[in-house]
């Protein structure tokens, strides 16, 4: 008696079962997790570009993150088939972490460019005879954006009775600034030991001026460092595609036999390790 019709209606049933429970599953428990998504992730993002002056809503963000996840899932199964629907779908709820990251990184770097013109002019206009909070409030009114909207809100929470040093601090870990401590100590020396403030923040933009010089000549040294380990990073990818459409079928082999799962686990381990150290070799400390 031939059983291959029998499995075949069998594989219908259980593909037809399986897509009923996880529909039940989506229509019970997707509108709660939607709904914890958007508080959680979506709401934290939002508040923490806010806090960089960043204008969006969280509808906006929600809305990138589907059309994001539904590309990215389409890209994973035509590559990969179903094995690429998890991480693609991984990939598209990534996305407000993502540009989170990449505004924060944008503007810190925007900042750090923009300090030491800035100290040059706060140590003129103390030279001149003005005070500290007035020449922090003329680069808050004359300096560029990002610059310009941090000193802002330091100048507004001076005026409410904050101190410039706890100001300060904050700043420095809103933005992970590590430059913004020097300014604070040298405030904090002069306010407490004494000696010339102004002189003191001119020394301290050349220095800075310095140290971007510096870290412009490793990043240019580094940058065949990098894109190597990025071309070491990408290539197993598309070998092991290219080789996977010469011949699906032994391929298919590493996604459905267990040592298969062991090999790419391996590979996977391997890989990252060989990112890292690149990372290490290429990211010079200043």
């Amino acid at each position: 008696m031939d059983t291959a019709p029998n499995l075949m209606w069998m594989a219908l049933a259980l593909t037809f079962i399986t897509t009923a429970l996880l529909s039940l599953l989506i229509v019970k428990y997707g509108k709660s997790l939607l709904s914890i998504y958007n508080v959680k992730v979506v709401g934290h993002v939002d508040s923490q570009l806010k806090q960089n002056f960043v204008s969006t809503s969280p509808t906006q963000l929600l809305a990138a993150t589907a059309l994001s996840c539904i590309l990215c899932v389409a890209a994973g199964f035509f590559l990969f088939g179903f094995f690429g629907v998890v991480p693609g779908l991984i990939a598209g709820l990534s996305t407000p972490w993502i540009y989170h990251w990449l505004v924060k990184r944008k503007r810190r770097e925007a900042f750090v460019y923009q300090l030491p013109d800035a100290l040059s002019s706060l140590s003129t206009s103390m030279k001149g005879g003005g005070s500290l909070s007035k020449g922090l409030e003329m680069l808050a009114i004359r300096q560029p954006s990002p610059l310009c909207q941090e000193f802002s809100l330091l100048v507004a929470e001076n005026r409410v009775g904050k101190d410039v040093e706890e100001s300060l601090k904050d700043m420095k870990e809103r933005l992970k600034c590590p430059e913004l401590e020097l300014l604070n100590i040298a405030i904090s020396v002069s306010r407490n030991v004494g000696g010339n403030l102004a002189d003191t923040l001119e020394i301290l933009a050349d220095t800075l001026r310095e140290k971007a010089q510096v870290e412009g000549k490793i990043a240019a040294l580094t940058a065949t460092g990098k894109a190597q380990g990025w071309v070491i990073s990408l290539l197993p990818f598309g070998v092991g595609l290219a080789l996977y459409y010469q011949e699906p079928e032994k391929m298919s082999a590493l996604f459905n036999e267990p040592w298969g799962w062991l090999m790419l686990a391996v590979m996977s381990a391997m890989m990252v390790l060989a990112v890292w150290l690149i990372y290490k070799i290429v990211n010079i400390d200043v």
